[in-house]
């Protein structure tokens, strides 16, 4: 390596279930990309049940999933890379958030809260704390399935790349709920806008492609991948494309992730049940031809996330207790490199 080479030592984290318990379910993994190795540095929490997490600049926020009521923490990460937890925001009447959203205007933090099927807001102040919140906004309805669908469940949130429209996904109601949010923080009073996706579909979460107007959306029940274009102004959703994804023999597939490659020429999804990464390739004018399967390396791959620079893909495999990690080559395919153990891991991101 010549000295004026960027450093193989890479960071990411990995948020865990603690099962309740306020330890340190927040690891920091240290990847050498050079030699192929990877291992745990550090565990930090303020909080049970660190699920999900997503980082702005100098900060790492969490989603605690709790029953009891909806949280999100904030962490400064040190120039050593450890964490110093800056505070939490409790919402009582909220439960079950399972993912946090920083705002593009540095101002706010949002959540979803999947237990009561709801989008909390708190404000984000200079310093990285966190401070009361702005009230929550419930939905109301029930989808096709008694077992999962008897009541609305927020799973997770995006903005529209380029607009202040926030997309609800909502996994009890079978729709994508699209707020306008003000500069505050405020979810305007009705819906701009409403998706409607097939009954019983059970969406999970959305991805935007980095330059086209484009959206894919992995639908948990019904194990597949719905491509939308929307246009200028983020609205009118229309459905374009319907993808399949890999069955479980036991019947039990529940698709989980899905993401862009960071140049926009693959789609990626995560199956559980078929433990699956599955790649399909996007062409110049974002259509899809074809799909490869991949063995996420152990059992229940639930997230996933490829490095800023597209070199690496890593996957949280629940079930089996440790985060795998990939190097994609020219044409977005997988081969796998390393392997950290890791308990319960839900969530892994790369340090940006």
């Amino acid at each position: 390596m010549s000295a004026d080479a960027a450093p193989a030592l890479r960071r990411l984290f990995v948020g865990s279930y603690t099962d309740g318990a306020d330890r340190g379910g927040i690891r920091t993994i240290a990847f050498d990309e050079s030699g192929d190795e990877a291992h745990v540095v550090r565990a930090d929490s303020c909080g049970a049940n660190p699920t999900y997490l997503a980082q702005r600049g100098s900060l790492l926020f969490a989603a605690h999933e709790l029953d009891s009521c909806g949280r999100m923490a904030a962490y400064a990460i040190e120039p050593d890379g450890s964490l110093t937890c800056r505070g939490a925001c409790t919402a009582p009447y909220d439960a079950g958030t399972c993912f946090v959203l920083p705002d593009p205007n540095g101002r706010n933090l949002f959540g979803a809260n999947y237990l009561s099927g709801s989008v909390a807001c708190c404000a984000l102040l200079d310093d990285g704390r966190l401070a009361a919140g702005v009230p929550s906004r419930r939905h109301e309805g029930r989808g096709l399935r008694d077992d999962r669908q008897e009541g609305p469940h927020v799973h997770s949130l995006s903005f529209v790349p380029g607009t202040r429209l926030l997309v609800a996904v909502d996994l009890g109601l079978d729709a994508l709920v699209i707020y306008q949010v003000d500069a505050c923080g405020m979810l305007a009073p009705t819906a701009a806008e409403t998706v409607r996706v097939p009954a019983g579909s059970g969406p999970r979460m959305v991805a935007y492609h980095p330059r086209l107007p484009m959206a894919a959306l992995v639908n948990e029940l019904a194990c597949d991948v719905l491509v939308f274009r929307i246009d200028e102004g983020g609205l009118h959703w229309r459905i374009v494309e319907q993808l399949s994804l890999p069955q479980a023999p036991s019947g039990d597939a529940l698709a989980a992730h899905i993401a862009f490659s960071p140049d926009g020429r693959q789609l990626y999804a995560s199956v559980r049940g078929s433990d699956q990464l599955v790649v399909f390739p996007v062409d110049d004018q974002g259509r899809v031809a074809g799909r490869c399967d991949v063995a996420s390396g152990g059992k229940g791959p639930r997230h996933f996330s490829p490095s800023p620079d597209g070199r690496f893909l890593a996957v949280a495999n629940l079930a089996s207790d440790d985060v795998r990690l990939f190097e994609r080559d020219a044409d977005g395919m997988l081969r796998a490199v390393a392997c950290v153990d890791v308990p319960q891991p839900a969530c892994v991101i790369w340090n940006a």
